[in-house]
């Protein structure tokens, strides 16, 4: 997956941990239904570890806020592409 082009070179950084953190999950995630779980763990991660620290970033002016809201979008986005990532390797054995 194409790296996007962030004006920030922590955002591009934290980029990268967050796709490092995606794949990781999708290596877990088998066959069959009932790996959603992993999806909510990537998310509940974003909150605990990217948010307090983006936001750390915008108290001492290392990020604009706006910034903060589109990166945090982008992490939403990932969750969802993990989910519909997860989905297709749960179906992938069936005919």
């Amino acid at each position: 997956m194409p790296t996007r082009n962030w004006s920030n070179h922590e955002l591009a950084r934290l980029e990268q941990v967050v796709v490092a953190w995606k794949e990781a999950y999708l290596s877990q995630a088998g066959p069959g239904e009932g790996w959603g779980f992993l999806c909510d763990d990537f998310w509940e991660d974003i909150q605990t570890f990217m948010y307090p620290y983006l936001s750390r970033l915008c108290l001492v002016q290392a990020l604009e806020k706006d910034e903060m809201q589109v990166f945090l979008r982008y992490c939403s986005e990932e969750v969802e592409d993990l989910r519909r990532r997860i989905e297709e390797k749960s179906h992938a054995g069936e005919v």
